[in-house]
């Protein structure tokens, strides 16, 4: 019995240190936090949407002007991917779905995320598409 329990201590006691090694300190959540945190401080006019906070759609019912008054569904996405260990993707979408002269208005901003660096690698806005409703 002494020596099952030893083998049962010895196997916790591994299987600790296995998950503890296995596991990411720099988590998914923790990389939209930073990017989320970051948006702030770009110089991005259009990048002040309310985006999910993690993986993830909402929709938003907003006004986008025009002489009726016109509204649409704002659709927020977050996209977060594990690019490697310490290492994520962010990428933040803003459809409007909206047309605008056959131009569909979609504005997206990718991000490389670690825990010391948000770096912005890629942007399409075409935010201001939409003013031309008027």
């Amino acid at each position: 019995m002494k020596k099952m329990k030893v083998a049962l201590y010895i196997i916790t006691v591994i299987s600790f240190f296995v998950s503890a090694a296995c596991s990411n300190s720099f988590s998914e959540s923790d990389a939209v936090k930073y990017t989320l945190a970051k948006i702030h401080e770009l110089n991005e006019p259009h990048l002040n949407a309310d985006f999910p906070k993690r993986n993830g759609t909402r929709n938003i019912k907003v006004a986008i002007g025009g002489m009726y008054g016109n509204t649409t569904i704002l659709k927020l996405t977050t996209s977060v991917k594990l690019i490697d260990k310490e290492t994520y993707e962010v990428i933040l979408i803003k459809d409007w779905n909206y047309m605008v002269d056959d131009i569909r208005v979609i504005s997206y901003w990718k991000f490389r995320v670690t825990e010391s660096n948000v770096t912005l690698l890629k942007k399409d806005d075409k935010d201001d598409l939409l003013s031309i409703i008027g």
